[in-house]
This record gives C-alpha cells, sequence and structure tokens, in this order.
C-alpha cells in the first residue's frame, strides 16, 4: 500500500476538490481557491474522482532531476575540498575555476556552494558591512590612471622567504597590467614595471603612488635646482616626469583603494596556486606570473565606459635604455675614462666626434645591470679597462754597521717667542 504525504497547500487542495465533489461549491468557487481557471478545476476534479489523494502531488515529486549531480562525483568534489584534500582552503569562486581548470569538473557554482555547506566544509558568507562612504568613480578609457604598489607577504609560504610583489592595476578597468616578484622593494623593480606597461600598453596619462622615497624624493632642493626651477626627483620620478607621466602620490593607503584590493585578493588567490604549481623560488614564481595574469584578467576586468584608450603608444625608435634607467653624471678624464661603481671605463668616441676631455657624461644603468654612456642623448661607445697598476715602492737604504747614525746634538732647539708664552703663560 502506497504511503502519501501531503503538504498544507495539498491538503488545502484536497478539501477544495472534495466538497466540490460533495456539491458544496461550484466549478467557479472552487477555480478561484485553487488559483486556476474553470477547465483546470474540472481536470483536477477528474483527476480527484480517478486516483483519490495521489492527484494534488504532482508527477516529478519522486522523481531524480536529469541535472542531478552524480554521487561519486559529489564524493569526488568533497574529497578534493576536504580538510585533507588539497583544496581544502580556497574559496567557492576559486574553487569552481580550479575544479573547471584542473581536474576538468564541471559544476554550477550555486550547486558547488549547496555541496560544501551540507557536508560542512564551508560556512555561510557573513553579511557585509555597510559602507558609508561614496565609492571612487572609475577613470572612463583605460590608461587615464594607473595604481602601483609593492605587497610584502609570504607569496611561497613556508616554502621560501618572504618577497614583495611590485604590481599595476588600470584604474578604468580593474586590468592587472604587471605583477613582478622581488626580494624587497627596489627602483629595479620598478623600472621593470614601468618599461613593461610601456612595451606591452604603451605610456599611461598619470600614475597613482604612495610616498615611498623610491617613488618621491624626501630631498630638499638645492640652489642651483632652485634657480632652474627644478624639484629634486628620484630615479623612478625622474622616468615618469621624462615620458610625460604625471606622477600623482597618494595621502593614504584607503586612496589607492584599488590596489588594495587587489593585494587582498592575491594572497588568497595567488599565494594558493603558487603552492598548487609546487613552486619555491622566485625565478619560478615569476614566470607563473603571466599565464595567471591572463586568467584573472579574463575573469575579473571590466570594459572601460568609453572604448577609446588614453594609451600613448612608444615611438619605433625611442631608446629604451636611455629612459629605463638609473642615471648617474660623471667627468671625463684626459685620458677619455671615467670611474663607475669601482671600474674603469674607456670612452670610444668616433673619429668626428668632438673632444669629450672635461665634459660631463651620463651612466644610465639598466634593470639587468648592463651599462650605457650617454652625452647628451648620444651614446657613446665605451669599454672597461683596467686600473693600471701602482708603481713598485723603492725600499729605503739601511744602515750598515760601518755607518751609524749621527747623534743629536746636545743643544736644544731654540724656542720662538710664542712658543715660550705657549709653554709657561707668560704674554
Amino acid at each position: 500500500m502506497r504511503t502519501i504525504t501531503l503538504n498544507e497547500q495539498q491538503q488545502r487542495a484536497v478539501e477544495i476538490l472534495t466538497r466540490l465533489q460533495a456539491g458544496a461549491l461550484d466549478v467557479a468557487t472552487a477555480g478561484e481557491l485553487l488559483g486556476v481557471n474553470d477547465r483546470q478545476v474540472c481536470r483536477r476534479r477528474a483527476a480527484f474522482r480517478q486516483e483519490g489523494m495521489a492527484a494534488v502531488v504532482h508527477g516529478n515529486c519522486d522523481r531524480q532531476p536529469a541535472n542531478r549531480t552524480a554521487a561519486a562525483l559529489q564524493e569526488r568534489i568533497v574529497a578534493l575540498a576536504g580538510a585533507d584534500g588539497k583544496y581544502h582552503d580556497l574559496n567557492v569562486c576559486h574553487l569552481h575555476e580550479v575544479l573547471a581548470q584542473e581536474e576538468q569538473i564541471v559544476v554550477g557554482r550555486s550547486t558547488l556552494d549547496r555541496l560544501l555547506k551540507q557536508a560542512g566544509l564551508r560556512q555561510p558568507a557573513r553579511r557585509p558591512r555597510s559602507c558609508t562612504g561614496a565609492a571612487a568613480l572609475r577613470r572612463p578609457a583605460e590608461g587615464m590612471l594607473v595604481q602601483i604598489d609593492s605587497s610584502p607577504f609570504a607569496w611561497l609560504e613556508a616554502r621560501g622567504a618572504q618577497a614583495d610583489l611590485i604590481g599595476a592595476i588600470d584604474d578604468a578597468t580593474g586590468k592587472v597590467l604587471f605583477l613582478h616578484f622581488r626580494p624587497s622593494e627596489d627602483q629595479v623593480g620598478y623600472l621593470l614595471l614601468l618599461r613593461g606597461i610601456a612595451q606591452c600598453y604603451g605610456l599611461p596619462m598619470s600614475i597613482y603612488h604612495d610616498r615611498h622615497t623610491i617613488l618621491r624624493s624626501p630631498k630638499q632642493a638645492t640652489l642651483e635646482e632652485q634657480l632652474a626651477g627644478q624639484p629634486p626627483m628620484s630615479q623612478v620620478q625622474r622616468v615618469m616626469a621624462e615620458l610625460g607621466i604625471e606622477s600623482i602620490a597618494a595621502y593614504s593607503p584607503q586612496a589607492k583603494e584599488r590596489i588594495e584590493r587587489l593585494w587582498n585578493t592575491l594572497q588568497d588567490r595567488l599565494t594558493k596556486e603558487l603552492r598548487l604549481a609546487g613552486i619555491d623560488d622566485l625565478a619560478p614564481a615569476n614566470a607563473f606570473l603571466p599565464g595567471f595574469l591572463d586568467r584573472y584578467n579574463a575573469r575579473f576586468a571590466k570594459p572601460a565606459r568609453d572604448p577609446q584608450s588614453a594609451w600613448v603608444p612608444l615611438p619605433a625608435d625611442l631608446d629604451m635604455p636611455y629612459y629605463f634607467a638609473t642615471r648617474e653624471t660623471r667627468t671625463v678624464r684626459r685620458d677619455h675614462c671615467i670611474s663607475f661603481a669601482g671600474q674603469l671605463l674607456q670612452l670610444l668616441p668616433g673619429p668626428k666626434d668632438p673632444s669629450l676631455v672635461g665634459q660631463r657624461v651620463s651612466v644610465h644603468t639598466v634593470p639587468e645591470g648592463d651599462l650605457y654612456v650617454y652625452h647628451d642623448k648620444r651614446r657613446i661607445a665605451h669599454q672597461a679597462v683596467a686600473p693600471a697598476p701602482p708603481a713598485p715602492l723603492t725600499p729605503a737604504a739601511q744602515p750598515t754597521d760601518a755607518a751609524q747614525p749621527a747623534a743629536p746634538p746636545n743643544n736644544p732647539p731654540k724656542r720662538t717667542t710664542k712658543q715660550r708664552a705657549w709653554l709657561f703663560g707668560q704674554p
């Protein structure tokens, strides 16, 4: 004998159909109570006469849905996301992407969230706190404003030393433009950032950054700089000025909200993906970043309101080592040599070039460590030479037994009037 369990709505429908069949209700009134038209009332009454209370139960009530996730697949997902699984600490959105990419498991994000919560592996998300401040408006076009920063963090967890991730994000689209690991925040990393963005996208209109001394010089202007109307600049600040990029210094981390939120996301996502890839050193970590950037931007980047980009393309003949390098000046000696970083550089000007003796030249060091010498904007060939060895010291003549040194005279030297006054306090 079949047992039928009815909910409140179904019990109410049975009562209405029973009264309809007994003649206590007419078809119009029953249809109004059931919320259907007269034709449907007649159909339900006929089914109720034939099947009884089973007629009010939907036909799909005991059937398994066609798109139901298989039990074996559910067990596999729970094993991968469980406490002993390799994806135990991934959030639902990240896990949804990694399962499709690495395990070829394609399920709906809401289905995955329900499975994990039913298994007790994830907790319901906390309700976000209400934001009282107004959100900062994005720039309308890509390339108008780029935010840059560095984040020190245990990116390799316990597998390697702590490092700094230097990055840049476009304000209009949220696209991550550059990421690079460095042992610490330094000007080489920011030069790599500027050069990488310029080569891939072009020059932005402005760059928003913090007040680190690498990006903003804390020195006071010298008299010469004041007379020339030139403020003191750091090496990176000078590169931005020469390329026509506006440098904007923020007064608080909250002002750089786009890139600060990026660090929160990457410290969760990137750290775990580096662990899953088995990376324990900065060199393979930097090699891993381009593929990660493509996946991240495909997932999170948004189109700009203005489709016309504001990037300024680099000229085809731009001398990259002249701009994207640190710069120091030296004075050329009479032998056409300069001293730099403990080595002697012999300048090799062309046969028709003017003499550089006494002239000031600039030595440019690119991030890879290569040196370039310029006089104004003209590159000068050079080569490292070994410094001349010092002249040997001539040993002093030693006295022989036959020639003894003369004895000092018995009479002491006469003192001057000033010496006597100093010794005996005489005026």
